[in-house]
């Protein structure tokens, strides 16, 4: 049999005549190549382990498939080939991105090659071809990611030259295949000295340990990103996803934001919380380079007793405040709400407020971790110290006009996000527009494109049509979207 001969191509990938496979290699001359990107239905890829008698590179691990076109044969039709001769099943495909490198190998060969990248999907078992494929698995690209770091030598070069150089492309196409998975993070759990026990009693949340006051169901924030659990993206954090997913996973969210825009949390109220004030855009960007804290609460559970502090009482003075606060007594200054569950509230940064004993809510805030703590009713911290107040910074944020009431209806609209509150009964098909994150606050699981979204649970959802039903009985659903043009932008 006549040796197999490659497409000598120029730069453009224009061609430039045949050659025999082995004298292309030899004198590492440029031609036409594909490597093949097969995931399963998990968002797995599925990797092959060269065999220990393949001329370069044997025994590494690389792409699903990997090889060269024949002549007059497209590269999909060349993919789909190898797809079988190597691994045993075929399935559709489609080119994402094309580039050229060149590796030399201790051999004496170079690959030199104008490799073209195709992905498809795949739920059955491969049945490889021994003479090929040493061995084969399939992997969570964030998995991959950590191991090409610790591990580089285990990979032939050109899969890591994708990954160094075009992974985002990869990650952006590839992605695109997945667009009806709702994502659900891990949450970033927050210790606190008032902690209840409603996180674990309530919305059976996996805490880690006693005194956790806060779930973050959604969060960028620094060092307190949440993490992708499952499918496609499982492993990266919200704030890489932001940074290398492009606008059109994102719509109007990412236009003109540096940073992902909203943070989502729920927060559990044992004892009291601090009384406390957040800045607005203004203050927190000159003093921190953040957004400001304007952020909405809606009450989940509440003892029969419970009370929000919503600013001062009508005709509270700078004085009295400054008096008050000197004297240990600024509590008599102070609203007090009483709340029952389903009341929603909206606080805009600059209102001195605290949560009050046996409150278990929701928080849909501007991404900020920024909080000026002006009284903490004498206790101490977790380490047994009290815990530091920040009362300089406190009297410029500070509004003492603000006195927000409760917001009646199931809509909220802010300059900062909006939210809408839905009872979902049946099946419905939702056609997104832009993202929105959903927090399921109700006491029954749903369904997302019969993806499991527990009570409790929070998903941030692509612009995509979705499939959405309850699961047994109706079960209550926050919205949460962005508007078209938000005020800090």
């Amino acid at each position: 049999m006549d040796e197999e001969k490659v497409i000598l191509v120029d730069s453009h990938d224009r061609p430039l005549g045949l050659m025999p496979k082995m004298e292309a290699h030899r004198r590492g001359l440029l031609h036409r190549a594909f490597s093949v990107f097969v995931f399963n239905s998990k968002g797995q890829l599925l990797l092959q382990q060269r065999a220990a008698g393949k001329y370069h590179s044997p025994g590494l691990w690389t792409n699903t498939v990997c090889s060269h076109q024949r002549n007059g044969e497209t590269s999909v039709d060349a993919g789909r080939r190898r797809l079988r001769e190597e691994m045993g099943f075929t399935t559709g495909l489609r080119e994402i991105f094309s580039f050229v490198y060149r590796a030399e190998f201790d051999n004496g060969l170079t690959e030199h090659e104008f490799d073209h990248v195709l992905i498809g999907r795949y739920d059955g078992s491969p049945e490889p071809d021994p003479s090929e494929v040493g061995g084969y698995q399939w992997v969570y690209l964030s998995d991959l990611l950590d191991d090409l770091r610790q591990n580089p030598g285990n990979y032939t070069a050109w899969f890591r030259i994708i990954f160094e150089k075009s992974f985002e492309k990869l990650l952006n196409e590839a992605g695109r295949m997945f667009a009806g998975q709702a994502l659900v993070f891990d949450p970033h759990f927050e210790a606190k000295p008032w902690a209840g026990n409603r996180l674990a009693e309530v919305l059976h949340k996996p805490v880690p340990g006693p005194h956790i006051g806060e779930s973050w169901e959604v969060s960028a924030v620094p060092d307190k990103e949440t993490r992708v659990a499952s499918g496609f993206f499982k492993g990266f954090d919200l704030g890489r996803l932001w940074q290398w997913l492009e606008k059109d996973y994102w719509a109007h969210w990412k236009t003109g934001r540096k940073d992902f825009p909203l943070l989502v949390k729920y927060i559990d109220a044992g004892q009291k919380l601090s009384v406390q004030v957040h800045p607005g855009d203004g203050m927190a960007r000159r003093l921190h380079g953040s957004y400001g804290k304007n952020e909405a609460w809606r009450i989940i559970d509440a003892a029969p007793d419970a009370v929000l502090y919503l600013g001062f009482k009508k005709g509270t003075t700078r004085e009295d405040y400054e008096k008050a606060l000197h004297e240990g007594r600024l509590e008599e200054l102070l609203r007090r709400v009483p709340v029952a569950p389903g009341d929603t509230f909206y606080i805009p940064a600059g209102t001195v407020h605290a949560i009050g004993a046996g409150i278990l809510l929701a928080e849909v805030q501007q991404s900020s971790d920024i909080t000026y703590r002006i009284y903490d009713w004498n206790r101490t911290g977790l380490d047994g110290k009290p815990r530091p107040l920040h009362t300089e910074q406190a009297r410029e944020a500070i509004r003492w006009d603000a006195r927000p009431g409760k917001i009646t209806g199931g809509a909220l609209k802010t300059p900062y996000f909006e939210w809408e509150e839905i009872s979902l009964e049946n099946t419905g098909v939702f056609k997104l527009g832009a993202p929105e994150i959903w927090m399921n606050i109700g006491n029954e699981a749903i369904l997302i494109n019969r993806q499991l979204i527990k009570a409790g649970q929070t998903a941030l959802l692509w612009p995509e049509e979705h499939k959405v039903s309850a699961q047994q009985n109706a079960s209550r659903i926050l919205r949460i979207s962005l508007p078209e043009k938000t005020a800090s932008e």
